[in-house]
């Protein structure tokens, strides 16, 4: 028979092998929203910076009086930016939940 110090020694290792799985769990959350946070980021400064590209050629070449390409190019870029972005998590976000729904 089994006395209390090994059933005890036993709930014990179980408890730590609990532990340790949420806590990977925890850190793979993290960085699975590091992750989305970046692809986010690179969604809205790619156009940006094309923008900026865009945007010094043409006042290089054709200058305007009291507007900036640059300045112009760049707010359509962060526009773009942003539409690219919402499209894509809201993307992901449906291809999630259908997974979801078949894993039940």
């Amino acid at each position: 028979m089994a006395t209390f110090d090994q059933e005890n020694k036993k709930a014990e290792k179980i408890l730590i092998k609990k532990a340790h799985k949420m806590a990977g769990r925890k850190e793979r959350v993290i960085e699975l929203n590091a992750a989305v946070l970046s692809v986010y980021g690179w969604q809205m400064a790619i156009p940006m910076v094309l923008g900026v590209i865009l945007g010094r050629l043409l006042d290089h070449f054709i200058p305007m009086t009291y507007l900036s390409w640059t300045l112009n190019f760049i707010l359509i870029g962060a526009v773009i930016g942003f539409y690219n972005a919402t499209r894509w998590i809201k993307r992901e976000g449906s291809l999630s939940n259908k997974k979801k729904g078949k894993q039940k």
